[in-house]
């Protein structure tokens, strides 16, 4: 029976992992620009922490600039890296893409106005990037004397190289030692990441956490169930998974270790998977319920999890 059902789990999934292609996203709020690219795209119900800062960075970014009198367009570029290339650049004079051409060796054409502030790394922190954003502006007629040509090695082969202008290590950790009272002000602003509808998931970020919880704010304040859900803050994650029908939230803090959400203080729980599993791959939930449980699919199809919501039990299936 249990074979039955393995193979039952693998025709329904197995085709998920084909034709990946990279995710790129491009948002604009007020004069500043984002622009997002990762290997990381498995669906709506899918999303890693880095795409949903790059989309607080780019809310709190329109802040900062009209607070400080930024007029101009401001850039934010940021690439997911998964070995240890790492690139950062603040510049002025160039508010076009820049890291969008450099996987090919190419440096576009600058545009010759306006601000930018570019990443390539493997993960990235909100207020850290929000302190460059500020030097950027404060900065930012003399920002590009900063800069040094630098080698960047746009692919795994060592001779795949392009010489750019960038930031050095020291020079950038010289501006993320600094606080900011501003920044610090302008982290506590509420930004909603996702509203999944009455009583469904909902996330939102504030003062640098992410927020998991159920929407209430369509009930009535007379409502039995306004005051019955808690939240679920956490600094950071690697990705999170959203049930089908958003009644319940899985949030992978690594690859090996999840948290199980509902809203429902009794049901939260941590649980750590016994084995090791690819460090790029996410899981893959089962569209419903079964009865209290519910089924993780792992990206090799090596049989699968149930998990006992009311026991916070995790049982592999082989």
């Amino acid at each position: 029976m249990k074979s039955i059902f393995s193979l039952l789990i693998f025709l329904i999934f197995s085709n998920y992992y084909t034709a990946h292609k990279p995710k790129f996203k491009m948002e604009r709020f007020g004069n500043v620009k984002t622009f997002f690219r990762s290997g990381f795209n498995f669906g709506d119900k899918t999303i890693e922490s880095q795409e949903m800062k790059i989309h607080v960075i780019g809310k709190l970014s329109e802040i900062l600039a009209k607070r400080l009198n930024l007029k101009d367009t401001l850039m934010i570029e940021y690439e997911r890296s998964y070995n240890d290339k790492k690139l950062i650049i603040l510049e002025s004079d160039n508010s076009n893409y820049k890291v969008l051409g450099l996987n090919e060796g190419v440096i576009m054409k600058s545009n010759n106005r306006g601000l930018a502030v570019r990443i390539i790394d493997k993960n990235i922190d909100v207020i850290d990037v929000l302190k460059l954003v500020e030097y950027t502006i404060l900065n930012r007629k003399k920002i590009n004397k900063f800069l040094t040509t630098v080698d960047y090695n746009y692919s795994y082969r060592d001779e795949y190289k392009v010489a750019i202008l960038a930031n050095s290590d020291d020079f950038i950790q010289k501006i993320l030692k600094k606080n900011s009272d501003l920044i610090s002000e302008i982290a506590q602003s509420k930004i909603l990441l996702l509203d999944n509808g009455g009583l469904r998931t909902e996330i939102l970020w504030k003062n640098n956490e992410f927020v998991f919880a159920k929407s209430i704010k369509y009930l009535k304040e007379d409502n039995v169930y306004k005051n019955e859900y808690v939240s679920y803050k956490v600094s950071d994650f690697k990705y999170y998974l959203d049930s089908f029908d958003s009644s319940c939230i899985l949030i992978f803090n690594d690859t090996n270790t999840f948290t199980y959400f509902d809203g429902r203080e009794e049901n939260t729980s941590s649980q750590k998977l016994d084995e090791n599993f690819s460090d790029f791959y996410p899981f893959r939930l089962n569209k419903d319920k079964i009865s209290n449980k519910i089924l993780l699919i792992p990206f090799n199809n090596d049989g699968f999890y149930v998990y006992k919501i009311n026991k916070k039990l995790l049982q592999k299936i082989e």
